[in-house]
């Protein structure tokens, strides 16, 4: 029970303040939390299976997402097609292959190149990427969230969709990438009509001549159908999270503690702010409960 006093709250035996918030200890916290971190970043790119960032991301719950987006507009549903969805597959392969994160490679390669690739002829193209998202509702929720991305979502120009989601290590971290495919092939006709109030600017694309294929990166695994079943759900974005709000929620509320009792018994201090070092801890953990993980091109 001492313990607890010791470190926990202020009285005579450790001078009127808590261990757990007195210099040395707080520079042991940051160590440890700096130590873990560490730890974990080396642990994930070790054993990328125990840790896996597409817990619960599936191109099946892509597509069935994006057309629940379109069909509250009264738009035609996409229809998915293997071309686009090898396509897709293709791409992320070869963002991992050459290690960049963009929609044109550094060698000038274009998203439509890969529709070419595959032999997919098309009249409209569009493509939207994501990476690092924990879920299938909150990749589709940022691209609606984006207007930009929302264009080719809701498009009434397209017929067709393909998606892959492919886990790999891109620029020395591992990651998850969503590669999502909009097309209508050449020669059919569109129909749909699009609401007036969300009719985005669409560029008609004209077909290139295809390129040689981009082979899978080895540090690469492409997610199908039933895979995402096996794979644990926690994520090392939310280990590092959960950790810094617990070790932030136990330090606001020492010194608090700390505040309170040192304030009704009048002790006097030559030293500590505690009113602005929990003023600081506040503003961290509101900062950790709003970052969000994931984003999108």
């Amino acid at each position: 029970m001492s313990f607890v006093w010791d470190w926990f709250l202020p009285h005579e035996s450790n001078n009127h303040k808590a261990h757990l918030i007195k210099p040395y200890s707080l520079f042991l916290l940051t160590f440890v939390f700096i130590f873990f971190q560490g730890f974990l970043n080396f642990f994930v790119l070790a054993k990328p299976a125990v840790l896996g960032y597409a817990a619960n991301i599936t191109p099946e719950a892509i597509i069935r997402l994006t057309n629940v987006e379109r069909k509250n507009l009264g738009l035609t549903e996409l229809s998915e097609n293997k071309l686009l969805s090898e396509a897709a597959s293709q791409k992320a392969a070869d963002m991992f292959a050459f290690n960049y994160w963009a929609h044109v490679s550094p060698s000038g390669r274009t998203p439509w190149t890969f529709f070419s690739d595959v032999g997919y002829k098309y009249q409209y193209a569009g493509e939207n990427l994501a990476r690092d998202f924990k879920d299938s509702p909150s990749v589709v929720q940022a691209w609606m969230n984006s207007p930009s991305h929302k264009e080719n979502v809701i498009s009434a120009k397209y017929k067709e969709i393909g998606v892959a989601v492919v886990n790999g290590t891109l620029q020395g971290v591992e990651t998850t990438l969503v590669v999502q495919l909009f097309g209508t092939q050449a020669g059919s006709a569109v129909v749909a009509k699009r609401p007036a109030a969300e009719a985005p600017k669409q560029v008609v694309l004209k077909n290139e001549e295809a390129q040689t294929k981009t082979p899978a990166s080895k540090n690469s695994e492409v997610l199908t159908k039933g895979e995402n079943a096996s794979l644990p759900v926690s994520s090392p974005f939310d280990l590092t999270k959960g950790v810094t709000i617990f070790f932030i929620g136990i330090l606001i509320g020492v010194f608090v503690l700390d505040i309170v009792l040192v304030s009704n018994c009048h002790t006097p201090r030559l030293s500590s702010k505690s009113v602005a070092q929990v003023l600081f801890l506040i503003a961290v953990l509101i900062a950790s409960f709003v970052i969000k993980q994931g984003s999108i091109l």
